[in-house]
C-alpha cells in the first residue's frame, strides 16, 4: 500500500485542518516506511491495526500513534524525534500502546484457572493509562490472529487460546462487539478446528449474508415505528446481530441443542422509552410476523432473579427464517449492560471484580455506545482506575494487592512464614529495597533465610515497609505470641533507643504512662513490645513532653490511648459532641468527629475524607489513622479546631546530630530531605573521620511545633550510609 492509498483510507474524510494533515500525512509516511522493514517476530504490522481501527471509527490521534508505534522503527525513529514530529500526547499514546504490545504473552501458568484469568485481564486494564490503548491492543490482537495460519501449530494453539481466556472477554467487557466476535471466532478456529467447520458448514448463510438480514428485518422494524412515532423518532433506537459461529457453538453446547433448534442466530434489540411502549411495539410485530410461542418470554412483568427485564419473542421473517427479538425501555438496557445484571458478567461468570475498575469500564461501554463522536474518547478522562495493584510471582501467577503494596506485602501475601523469613527482594530482575513501592505488571522474587523472624521495624508508619494492614495484623500476631519478658525487653530497649534520638533522658517515664494510661512500665514495655503502642505514638508522645504548645494547657495533651477498652468519660464525650473542627483552606467543608477516638479540642487532629460520609476527624494517634494503608494515606487532609482558626504555628530551634559513612552527594541528600519537609536549616558543622570513613553532622534547624520528629529522624536513618541521627531541642 502506498502511503497516499493509506492516507486516503484512513484520514481523507476525517481530518479537519492542514495541521492534522500534514501530522497524518507524515504518520502514513513513516508506516509505509516501517512495512518495507523485515517483520519481527510476532509482531504484526501497524498498518494492519490502524485498518481495523479506522473500522470502528476511533479518532485521528489514536490512528496517527498506532501508525508511528511500529516497533520495526525504534531503531530509526527515536521518541525524542517523533516527540518532536507528533507531539507529546501523541507520543505518550504511542508509549502506552507500545508497552501493552510487549507485554509478554502469557505461559499456560498465568492462565492456569478462572481466578488468574481475571486476574490477568484486570492487570491488563489497571496497565491502561487510556482506555484508547487497550481497543489499540485488542485491535492488534485481531491482526495477529488473522496472520496466525502462518505460525507452527503449537504456537496458534497458544495464542487462539490465550485470547479465548483474555482479550475477547476484554472485548466483551468494553462492549466492542466488532473485536469481540472476531476475536473469538478466528480463536475458536484454532483452538476447536473440527468443531468450528463443522459448524460454519451448517449454517445456512455466510455472515455477511446473515447481516443483510438483519438490516432487511431492522429497515422493515423502522417503517412501521416511523408511522407510529412520527413525532418523535427518538423513542425508539433498533440494533441488530447475526450470532458468530463461537456463539452458537457455545449455546449448542450449553442448552446440549443442534444448531436447527437455536433461534436466535439472527438477534434485533428495540429500545424504547416507556413500558407500555415495550407492549406496543410487541403487538405490532406480532401482527406483522408469526412467532414461536415456546419462545416467547416476558421478563418485564416476571423479571430474572438478578433484576433484568426484557420482553423477548422470536419472529419468522421471510424465507421463514427465525429472529430474535428483544424489546425493552432505555432504563433496562442500561441496568442490562452496566448494573448487576450485565451481559458481560453473566458470559464471563465474573467474580472479584475491582470496584473502582469496573465503575471506570461502565463509563467507557457507555461512551462507545451512546456517542457517535470519534473525538469523544480524546475529549474526556479516558484512565482506568483501579483500587489494586496486579504483580506476578516468579512462576507468573497473578497476584492482586492494594496500591502501595511492598514486597513485604506482596511475600505476607504469599503466606505468613514466607513474610516472616523475608530479607529482600527482586523486581523484575532487579534487587530493590524492601520499602519499594509495587507497580502493575510487576514480577516480584522474594529473597528469604532459612530461619528468620519479622522486624520490630517493619511496624513503624514512618518507615513505610508495609502498606496493607493485613500484613501488619501478621507482623503484630507474632510479637503478640512471643513471652512477656521478651515482648518486655524489646518495648525498653526501643523506648531507651527514642529517648537517646530526641535527648530526652530528663523525662520521667510516669508522665509518659499516664499519657498511654498504663498502670505500670512492665505493661507499658510489653505493649511497646508487642506493637500495641507503635514507635510513632511514642515518639510523638515524648515530642509534646519536651516542647508542649503553649497554646493549650499541659492537660489538655491527654491522649486516650485505652488498651482495656474501656469508654471514654461523659464528660469528654459531651465536649466532643460540642466541638467543631474546619478543613485548613476550605472551613465551608462539613466535617464529622469519628466514634473510634473521639477527638476533642485537647487533640491534635487530622482529617479523613471517607468514600459518602464527608471529611471524619480523627486523632493524629488514632490507630485507625496509623494503620491506614499507602492508598487511604493519600485522602489524609489538615484540619484544625475552629478555635485555633487564628493560632500562630510556633518555631523551635533545634540540632540535628548525624553520624553517617561518608560518600558522594551525601550532604545534598540531607538537605534535599529537609527541604522537603519544609525545615530551614540556619548552620552546620561537619568533621570527618578519614580512618574510619565517617562524618558527624550537626545541623541546626528552625522546625515547627507539629513538625513529627520521629518521622524526620526515620527518613534520615533511611537515607543510604546515614547510621544514627537524633534531634536536640536547643
Amino acid at each position: 500500500m502506498t502511503t497516499r492509498e493509506l492516507y486516503k483510507t484512513l484520514f481523507q474524510s476525517t481530518l479537519k485542518d492542514r495541521s492534522s494533515t500534514d501530522l497524518a500525512w507524515r504518520a502514513c509516511e513513516i508506516a509505509v516506511e516501517a512495512d518495507k522493514l523485515p517483520k519481527i517476530s510476532q509482531e504484526v504490522s501497524s498498518i494492519e491495526v490502524a485498518l481495523i481501527l479506522h473500522s470502528l471509527s476511533l479518532d485521528e490521534g489514536t490512528l496517527v500513534a498506532t501508525l508511528i508505534g511500529d516497533r520495526r522503527l525504534e531503531s530509526i525513529y527515536s521518541l525524542q524525534t517523533l516527540t518532536q514530529i507528533f507531539g507529546k500526547d501523541t507520543c505518550e499514546l504511542m508509549s502506552g500502546i507500545q508497552k501493552l504490545n510487549s507485554f509478554k504473552e502469557f505461559s499456560s501458568n498465568s492462565i492456569s484457572n478462572d481466578t488468574q484469568s481475571e486476574r490477568l485481564r484486570q492487570m491488563l486494564l489497571a496497565m491502561t493509562s487510556d482506555i484508547r490503548i487497550m481497543i489499540v491492543k485488542l485491535a492488534s490482537r485481531v491482526a495477529r490472529l488473522r496472520n496466525l495460519k502462518n505460525e507452527p501449530p503449537e504456537v496458534r494453539y497458544l495464542i487462539a487460546n490465550e485470547t479465548q481466556l483474555i482479550f475477547a472477554p476484554l472485548a466483551n467487557r468494553l462492549g466492542i462487539a466488532q473485536l469481540k466476535w472476531e476475536l473469538e471466532d478466528l480463536s475458536f478456529r484454532y483452538t476447536k478446528p473440527d468443531i468450528y467447520k463443522a459448524i460454519a458448514q451448517q449454517l445456512d448463510s455466510k455472515r455477511n449474508e446473515r447481516e443483510a438480514y438483519i438490516e432487511n428485518v431492522i429497515d422493515t422494524l423502522k417503517e412501521m415505528f416511523q408511522e407510529r412515532f412520527s413525532s418523535n423518532s427518538e423513542l425508539f433506537k433498533i440494533t441488530g446481530r447475526p450470532k458468530h459461529i463461537y456463539s452458537i457453538w457455545k449455546k449448542m453446547s450449553r442448552k446440549n441443542l443442534p444448531i436447527n433448534e437455536l433461534y436466535d442466530l439472527r438477534a434485533v434489540r428495540i429500545h424504547v422509552d416507556t413500558i407500555e411502549q415495550c407492549y406496543e411495539v410487541l403487538g405490532m410485530i406480532h401482527s406483522k410476523w408469526n412467532y414461536v410461542k415456546d419462545e416467547f418470554d416476558d421478563y418485564i412483568a416476571s423479571p430474572k432473579e438478578n433484576g433484568y427485564q426484557s420482553i423477548h419473542t422470536v419472529i419468522l421473517g421471510d424465507e421463514n427464517k427465525t429472529v430474535e427479538i428483544q424489546i425493552r425501555t432505555q432504563e433496562m438496557h442500561f441496568f442490562a449492560e452496566y448494573g448487576v445484571a450485565a451481559h458481560w458478567r453473566y458470559k464471563e461468570g465474573a467474580k472479584n471484580m475491582d470496584a473502582s475498575l469496573e465503575q471506570s469500564i461502565n463509563l467507557v461501554r457507555q461512551m462507545l455506545e451512546y456517542n457517535d463522536n470519534p473525538d469523544l474518547l480524546n475529549e474526556i478522562s479516558t484512565e482506568l482506575l483501579s483500587e489494586h495493584i496486579y504483580v506476578m510471582t516468579p512462576s507468573e501467577e497473578v497476584i492482586s494487592l492494594r496500591k502501595g503494596s511492598t514486597p513485604l506485602d506482596f511475600a505476607y501475601y504469599i503466606h505468613t512464614e514466607l513474610g516472616h523469613r523475608c530479607r529482600g527482594a527482586k523486581v523484575n530482575g532487579r534487587i530493590v529495597p524492601l520499602t519499594y513501592r509495587l507497580e502493575i505488571g510487576d514480577k516480584v522474587e522474594v529473597l528469604t533465610v532459612k530461619e528468620g523472624k519479622p522486624s520490630r521495624n517493619w511496624l513503624n508508619p514512618n518507615l513505610g515497609y508495609l502498606g496493607s494492614s493485613r500484613a501488619r495484623t501478621k507482623v503484630r500476631s507474632w510479637f503478640n505470641l512471643q513471652n512477656r519478658e521478651a515482648n518486655q525487653e524489646a518495648g525498653e530497649q526501643l523506648y531507651n533507643k527514642e529517648l537517646k534520638r530526641l535527648h530526652a533522658n530528663n523525662i520521667d517515664i510516669n508522665q509518659i504512662l499516664k499519657r498511654f494510661k498504663q498502670s505500670n512500665k512492665e505493661d507499658f514495655f510489653e505493649n511497646v513490645g508487642r506493637g500495641q503502642i507503635n514507635e510513632r505514638q511514642l515518639v510523638n508522645t515524648i515530642q509534646r513532653l519536651l516542647k508542649p504548645n503553649e497554646n493549650l494547657n499541659a492537660d489538655a495533651l491527654q491522649y486516650r490511648i485505652d488498651f482495656s477498652q474501656q469508654t471514654t468519660k461523659e464528660d469528654e464525650g459531651q465536649d466532643a459532641q460540642k466541638a467543631k473542627a474546619y478543613v485548613v483552606g476550605a472551613p465551608q467543608l462539613t466535617t464529622q468527629l469519628a466514634p473510634c477516638c473521639s477527638p476533642n479540642p485537647k487533640d491534635e487532629i487530622i482529617g479523613f475524607v471517607t468514600r459518602g460520609r464527608g471529611i471524619t476527624i480523627h486523632q493524629k494517634l488514632c490507630s485507625n489513622i496509623l494503620n491506614l494503608s499507602y492508598e487511604d494515606q493519600q485522602r489524609l487532609i489538615e484540619v484544625d479546631w475552629s478555635s485555633n482558626h487564628n493560632a500562630i504555628i510556633q518555631q523551635y530551634e533545634a540540632t540535628l546530630d548525624i553520624l553517617c559513612f561518608d560518600r558522594k552527594g551525601l550532604l545534598k541528600d540531607i538537605l534535599m530531605l529537609l527541604t522537603q519537609q519544609n525545615i530551614n536549616l540556619t548552620s552546620s558543622q561537619t568533621q570527618s573521620d578519614r580512618k574510619d570513613g565517617t562524618v558527624a553532622m550537626k545541623l541546626v534547624v528552625d522546625i515547627e511545633d507539629r513538625t513529627d520528629m520521629g518521622a524526620l529522624l526515620d527518613k534520615l536513618e533511611a537515607i543510604n550510609n546515614v547510621e544514627t541521627a537524633s534531634i536536640n531541642l536547643n
